[in-house]
């Protein structure tokens, strides 16, 4: 970046700033032959129909607005089937000729991914015409993969894509409100343990393994080996029974619980020797059933260790339980 840069959420004054970032990108994209809105479409009467002022941001370089993006919670016109709030969704991003090559627009994304972060949601979203490869090319190394292919309004060809989101400078602990956090089954004795879970089948089946006896004997099994592992590589557990959290925000866990709570808690606020990971859900990567070779399998990681496989693997998908008796 070769200026100073700033994005900051626009206000009602700033309506004409977007409305002007807009338009020049429509004439500089009809000047290529490659247009992709109308004049008309830009005006803020139009905007208006899909979009608030509040959910526009304007990046500022050098102090001149200089690109601007519509950032939304909800998109069921495009994603029907992503829930308001599991996802942000990117539109009408737009840098201004004088700023191009500057490495604007990959600034506009990673703003994007940090709000994305401080909300604690895990993905971001957007779409893109599938004729436009240096577009799609940004979108690309910033991460976004390709989910799905679509002719939208039955003539445009376009590209859907989704960025996975993990904040690694948070772990996410996720427990049901109104109870008290930071507690794990195998921190109680057995015959204790299995009546907890029986109490909790009855009250909904799908939570609980239908074989309870065979899963606690194997999670205490499991919770002993991990304790162990960690210790081999010299980590200093406090606790006998592990406590789980996630590094990241992760959507899949949030929703195993009747009434979900989650508290966020810094990393740089945790003694790191005490803490163990796993890359993927524990539960998952300690069933031999599920092993498909890879080195993270029946394995526990430091922090450092961790960010290392996120590097070399991306992020873990959520665990399928097939497996699982």
């Amino acid at each position: 970046m070769a200026g100073s840069t700033q994005i900051k959420p626009a206000a009602e004054r700033d309506i004409p700033v977007i409305v002007n970032i807009l338009e020049d990108t429509v004439k500089w994209l009809n000047s290529t032959d490659k247009p992709m809105w109308t004049r008309n479409q830009v005006q803020w009467e139009r905007l208006l129909q899909d979009f608030a002022v509040s959910d526009f941001h304007i990046a500022y370089l050098d102090g001149v607005p200089a690109g601007c993006m519509a950032l939304m919670d909800h998109d069921p016109g495009f994603w029907p089937d992503i829930q308001k709030g599991e996802s942000l969704f990117v539109h009408k991003l737009a840098v201004k000729r004088f700023a191009a090559g500057q490495g604007l627009a990959d600034a506009i994304i990673a703003y994007a991914k940090s709000l994305c972060m401080d909300k604690g949601i895990s993905a971001l979203r957007l779409i893109c015409a599938q004729d436009r490869p240096k577009l799609r090319a940004v979108y690309e190394r910033n991460g976004f993969a390709c989910v799905a292919k679509k002719i939208v309004h039955r003539e445009y060809p376009t590209v859907f894509y989704t960025c996975k989101i993990r904040d690694t400078r948070y772990l996410y602990h996720y427990y049901e409100k109104g109870q008290p956090p930071f507690r794990s089954i195998s921190a109680l004795p057995f015959e204790e343990a299995e009546q907890v879970l029986i109490a909790l089948r009855k009250k909904n089946e799908n939570l609980v393994y239908p074989n309870i006896r065979w899963f606690l004997e194997w999670r205490y099994n499991m919770d002993q080996t991990i304790r162990d592992q960690f210790v081999a590589i010299g980590g200093k557990p406090v606790r006998t029974a592990p406590v789980f959290c996630s590094l990241g925000a992760n959507r899949g866990i949030s929703t195993w619980f009747e009434d979900t709570a989650v508290m966020r808690i810094p990393v740089e606020k945790i003694n790191l020797d005490t803490i163990s990971f796993t890359y993927g859900d524990t539960l998952a990567v300690f069933n031999p059933q599920l092993d498909t070779g890879e080195d993270y399998w029946g394995k526990v990681f430091k922090y450092d260790e961790m960010l290392k496989l996120v590097d070399k693997y991306g992020w873990p998908e959520d665990a399928e339980y097939d497996g699982i008796k």
